[in-house]
């Protein structure tokens, strides 16, 4: 058994995993932060205990000010934790050389660049940071180009770059050292559609192709559900719950969204139904029919009440749609934010 801060972790039992954290925390002390001071005693992540496996693609999602960026530094060696341990790729945060070697990180900070020097000759510099020399810098630099699209505009110094174009170029940065465990912080930020589209192309290839680990920072709820094994809700320092995307919306919400088209006129339609249905929305897509949306558990209790009612009153029912809630959905309940909002 290992012991730090008086905590004590079966060392052996988290080895195996690729983040593998005990009671994680951060908590900073009152002091100067340009003009204004950070009140003494904030905590940024409460203590935290989370596992990510070797391979698994990872989603931490949040509003501002949840604490992911504090969690993702600390994990990198970035920032000490207050109390607690963790280990990643296989070291205790007491390695943090080793813990850089294996980990590539993308952020959305971009003075880490060179404005003056072009893609090509940043990444030389970064590859040196890393030990790349020679042919085998060159051979790695030209691959991550092309890896991100950039292989074209290589030679294209980076002040010239599309917001877009710059992160792209971060992603490249942060895979040239070949990293087995890769964070990504928000890595779509800023890009277009077809960009965004070819980085999950991307990621998804690192993961099946190169087997590697991804803690992916968003605000994208698609992005989550499209990409993400497991996802974690962190809301102001506390990581809320862990599970699958689908896992995550059956057990905090219940409820299904229902749309139905019926015949008859939309005032007819919500007068027969004001029994069962005093909220429900209406709209008219044709003379003479009425959609109706509405939200009721999955159990269909509900529904089936609804469907009766409208028979009973000669009300024909031409379609019906069932939607479960979204990852949106789950992530407002929580956080009681739209996740669209800018988030660090």
């Amino acid at each position: 058994m290992g012991n730090l801060g008086g905590l004590c972790y079966n060392a052996a039992a988290m080895r195996d995993a690729a983040i593998e954290t005990f009671e994680l925390t951060k908590q900073y002390d009152q002091r100067p932060f340009f003009s204004r001071r950070i009140p003494e005693g904030q905590t940024a992540v409460y203590p935290l205990n989370l596992r990510v496996e070797p391979g698994e693609l990872f989603g931490l999602l949040g509003p501002n000010g949840a604490g992911k960026t504090t969690l993702v530094k600390m994990l990198c060696t970035l920032v000490l934790p207050s109390s607690g341990t963790a280990r990643v790729a296989g070291f205790g945060l007491d390695n943090g050389a080793a813990i850089r070697a294996a980990v590539g990180l993308v952020s959305s900070d971009e003075r880490s660049f060179y404005w003056r020097l072009s893609a090509r000759r940043n990444l030389d510099f970064f590859a040196a940071m890393h030990g790349l020399r020679g042919q085998q810098a060159r051979q790695q630099v030209a691959t991550v180009l092309q890896d991100v699209g950039l292989d074209g505009v290589g030679e294209r110094p980076f002040a010239q770059f599309s917001s877009g174009m710059k992160q792209r170029l971060a992603i490249a940065r942060g895979l040239l050292h070949q990293p087995r465990l890769l964070f990504l912080d928000e890595p779509s930020r800023s890009l277009d559609p077809t960009a965004t589209h070819n980085l999950h192309v991307l990621i998804q290839r690192l993961r099946r192709e190169q087997g590697m680990t991804i803690f992916l920072i968003t605000h994208d709820l698609a992005e989550a559900e499209t990409l993400c094994d497991r996802v974690g809700l962190l809301h102001q320092g506390k990581l809320q719950t862990v599970g699958r995307p689908a896992d995550l919306r059956r057990q905090l919400w219940t409820q299904r969204h229902y749309s139905l088209v019926v015949a008859g006129e939309k005032t007819a339609v919500l007068s027969t139904l004001a029994p069962l249905l005093p909220h429900a929305e209406a709209t008219e897509p044709a003379a003479g029919q009425t959609q109706l949306s509405f939200w009721a558990e999955e159990d269909g209790g509900k529904l089936t009440a609804v469907l009766d009612y409208l028979r009973q009153h000669q009300h024909h029912i031409y379609t019906i749609e069932a939607t479960p809630p979204s990852l949106e959905a789950v992530f407002q309940r929580f956080t009681g934010e739209q996740s669209h909002v800018p988030a660090k």
